[in-house]
C-alpha cells in the first residue's frame, strides 16, 4: 500500500532534499504574532458549500477544482468526509463520501492529484486499540489510504505502525515522499504536535516530532505546503496570536533549515479559530477553515489576493489565472471576475496604460502559438474595452512558446507558462 502512494502519486517537491537537512539543525527561534504583511480580503466560500453545521478539514484538489472536507451532520453521532465542486456560480452543495464513510469518525481527507487516492483518519474497526486508565478498552484514531480506481474507492487500508499509533493521527498532508500529520494523546488535543514520516526503500520510517519553530509547548496542528513548496504553514495557539488557533507560516530555506514562525496577520486571522491553509493552483490565493465563536461552527472562507495593487507596485505582474478555451483566444467565463477587478483598477486610476502580453505552453507549432498568443492578448484588450476602458489605454503583444517560465513540458509546467502577462507603460 505504501509503495503506491511512492511509485504512483509522489509528486518531485524541493522539499524532499531540504528536510533531508532539517533534522541536522536544531535550537529554531519562534516569533509571536508578527505580521507578514498578507494583503487582500477574506469572505466566506461562495456557493453552497458552508452550511449551520461544521466544514472543516479541507484537501484540495491538484487542479483547485473540488475540495474535500468533513463533517458532523444533523441527526449523525459521527463524522463523515464529503466533498464539493467549483462551480461558475461558487463551490456545490457537499456530497458524502459514502464509499469511504464508516460507522465511526472519519476526519481530514488528504485528496492525492486530483482524486487518485486519499489519506484520512478514522477510528473505524481495525484501529490500534489500547487500554485507558479507568481499564476500559480505547480506540485510537488511525491514518488510512484509499485508491481511487474506475470510479469507486478500494476499501480503505492502515498505515503501518511507525506512523500509527495508540495516539490520535489526523490532518494528514503528503508531499513527494514525505508524510505530515497531527498527532495528540487520547483525549489530550491541547497537546498536539505536528510530525513527518518518510517512505524510504519500500517502507514508512518511524514518525519524528518536529522541532521548532514548528512544535512549541502549546498546541500545532494541520501542516500544509504551499505551491512553490517554498513555505509550511501551520496553525498554533502559541501566545502573542490574534484569537486561538491562528495560522502561522516559516520559509523553508535553503540550507534545510526554517525562518522563524510568522503569523499571518489579521486579514487571515481573527479573535476565533484559524486552521487548513491550503494554496490554490497559482499560490496566490487560498482557502481556509474559520470558527468565528466558541460552541459555533467551522465554515470554509477564502483569502484572495488584489492582483492589481501588486501590478501598480511592481509595474509588471504575470498571471495564470485567466483562462481561455484549449487551442482558442475564447476567454473562459471563469476569468470575467479577475478582469473585473481590473476594470475597477484601472477606472480608479484613470492615467496608467497598460501592455498585454500573451504566453502559450511549449506544446504545439511554434508559429501557431505565437499567433494564438497575440490573439488571447488581443481578446483580453476587447473585453475591458467593452467594459468601458479606452482602447488607447492598451497596447498587446504576444511571445508564443518563446519565453517559457520553465523549459520543460508537463502539467505544473505547462500551466505556469500559460500565463498574460500585464505591465504598466510609463
Amino acid at each position: 500500500m505504501a509503495s503506491k502512494i511512492h511509485t504512483q502519486f509522489s509528486r518531485s517537491f524541493k522539499i524532499v532534499s531540504v528536510l533531508l537537512c532539517y533534522f541536522i539543525f536544531a535550537g529554531f527561534s519562534v516569533s509571536g504574532a508578527e505580521d507578514s504583511a498578507v494583503k487582500g480580503k477574506v469572505a466566506p466560500l461562495k456557493g453552497e458549500i458552508n452550511t449551520s453545521l461544521n466544514e472543516f478539514g479541507i484537501s484540495l484538489s491538484e487542479d483547485g477544482n473540488t475540495l474535500y472536507y468533513y463533517s458532523k451532520r444533523k441527526n449523525s453521532n459521527y463524522s463523515d468526509l464529503f466533498k464539493s465542486v467549483k462551480t461558475k456560480d461558487g463551490w456545490s452543495s457537499g456530497v458524502e463520501v459514502s464509499e469511504l464513510n464508516s460507522q465511526f469518525d472519519d476526519q481530514s481527507p488528504f485528496i492525492i492529484e486530483n482524486e487518485k487516492a486519499i489519506i484520512f483518519s478514522s477510528n473505524r474497526d481495525g484501529s490500534i486499540e489500547f487500554k485507558l486508565s479507568s481499564g476500559k478498552i480505547g480506540v485510537s484514531r488511525d491514518l488510512y489510504f484509499s485508491t481511487l480506481k474506475d470510479g469507486s474507492w478500494d476499501k480503505a487500508t492502515r498505515l503501518p505502525q511507525e506512523v500509527n499509533t495508540p495516539a490520535i493521527e489526523e490532518n494528514p498532508f503528503l508531499t513527494g515522499s514525505y508524510l505530515f500529520f497531527t498527532r495528540y494523546p487520547f483525549g489530550k488535543v491541547a497537546e498536539s504536535d505536528i510530525y513527518i514520516s518518510e517512505y524510504k526503500d519500500g517502507s514508512w520510517g518511524k514518525a519524528i516530532r518536529m522541532e521548532s519553530p514548528i512544535n512549541t509547548e502549546h498546541a500545532e496542528i494541520a501542516a500544509t505546503l504551499s505551491r512553490d513548496s517554498k513555505y509550511l504553514y501551520f496553525s498554533s495557539n502559541r501566545p502573542g496570536g490574534y484569537g486561538g488557533l491562528d495560522i502561522y507560516k516559516v520559509e523553508i530555506k535553503e540550507d534545510g533549515t526554517f525562518s522563524p514562525a510568522v503569523n499571518l496577520g489579521p486579514v487571515i486571522n481573527s479573535p476565533g479559530d484559524e486552521a487548513f491553509y491550503v494554496e490554490t493552483p497559482d499560490g496566490k490565493n487560498a482557502y481556509f477553515c474559520r470558527l468565528i465563536k466558541e460552541g459555533g461552527n467551522y465554515d470554509i472562507y477564502e483569502f484572495s489576493v488584489n492582483e492589481w495593487e501588486e501590478l501598480k507596485k511592481n509595474k509588471k505582474i504575470s498571471l495564470e489565472s485567466i483562462h481561455f478555451r484549449t487551442g482558442s483566444f475564447e476567454i473562459e467565463e471563469e476569468s470575467f471576475e479577475i478582469l473585473d477587478r481590473l476594470v475597477v483598477f484601472l477606472n480608479e486610476n484613470p492615467s496608467i496604460k497598460l501592455k498585454i502580453t500573451g504566453h502559450t505552453d511549449l506544446h504545439g507549432d511554434p508559429n501557431d502559438n505565437l499567433e494564438l498568443s497575440r490573439s488571447r492578448a488581443g481578446a483580453v484588450k476587447d473585453y475591458l474595452v467593452k467594459k468601458g476602458i479606452s482602447k488607447g489605454r492598451f497596447s498587446t503583444d504576444g511571445k508564443g512558446s518563446k519565453e517559457p517560465i520553465y523549459p520543460e513540458k508537463n502539467q505544473e509546467t505547462d500551466r505556469k507558462n500559460r500565463r498574460t502577462e500585464f505591465q504598466i507603460l510609463e
